[in-house]
């Protein structure tokens, strides 16, 4: 990561940002820099994601900003969270949706699925909600997660950029009211140079385009505890 014209530059990321958010970033990289080879790790959990950089796997890691710093941290932008449900689904016509009105609902859960205050996020949510959710399937992967939902195997949340960047358009998108974001950052153990600059310098220009979140304000934060 020393030279910003040749060498190779480790990207941990968590899996769901891999594919619908880094491809885009990854190809104007390739355009700008053709001599930088990057690796790319995925990981599925954000202390996994945390615990490669602590080992030095990788130059640079894109995820939830870090419970534990472990060294720089640079805030990049956000992931919003979006719920998933099929065409025919009876909320298809709308655009945002109140948890309570999901309560008889199945859900689509995934293993990837962040912890918020020591319980799964869904469950936690859905707990202030007044109701515990009913799960129909478990998926190990966040894009398997969304076309599951998509078939209506049940109603599925997770971040918009995966949906709209890499599953397709073949489902609804709902907001939650109150909706959920995800403060995310990209960090590494120490100051980022050469390429690792370069990079991280990319990513915080072209993530709002690659995210398409538009900032409002009143957003629940969503950060793993």
């Amino acid at each position: 990561a020393a030279g910003a014209e040749g060498g190779e530059l480790h990207v941990a990321a968590l899996h769901s940002i891999a594919v619908g958010a880094l491809p885009d970033v990854f190809a104007r990289w390739r355009a700008d820099r053709p001599r930088v080879l990057l690796r790319l790790h995925e990981y599925a959990t954000a202390e996994a994601l945390e615990d490669a950089v602590r080992r030095g796997t990788a130059d640079l890691a894109i995820g939830p900003e870090p419970a534990e710093p472990v060294g720089t941290v640079v805030p990049i932008g956000a992931e919003e969270i979006v719920l998933v449900v099929p065409f025919d689904d009876r909320l298809a016509g709308r655009s945002t949706v109140t948890l309570p009105e999901l309560a008889d609902r199945a859900w689509v859960r995934c293993a990837m699925e962040p912890v918020v205050h020591g319980a799964r996020f869904l469950d936690w949510a859905c707990g202030r909600a007044g109701f515990t959710p009913r799960t129909a399937v478990w998926t190990e992967q966040s894009s398997t997660a969304v076309r599951m939902a998509a078939a209506g195997v049940g109603v599925c949340a997770a971040p918009a950029h995966i949906v709209r960047g890499a599953v397709g358009e073949d489902c609804v998108l709902l907001t939650p009211d109150p909706s959920w974001r995800r403060p995310l950052a990209v960090y590494a153990r120490t100051e980022p140079t050469g390429a690792a600059a370069a990079f991280v310098d990319l990513l915080r220009t072209r993530w709002p385009a690659v995210s398409g979140l538009p900032e409002r304000p009143g957003r629940l934060p969503l950060t793993p505890v």
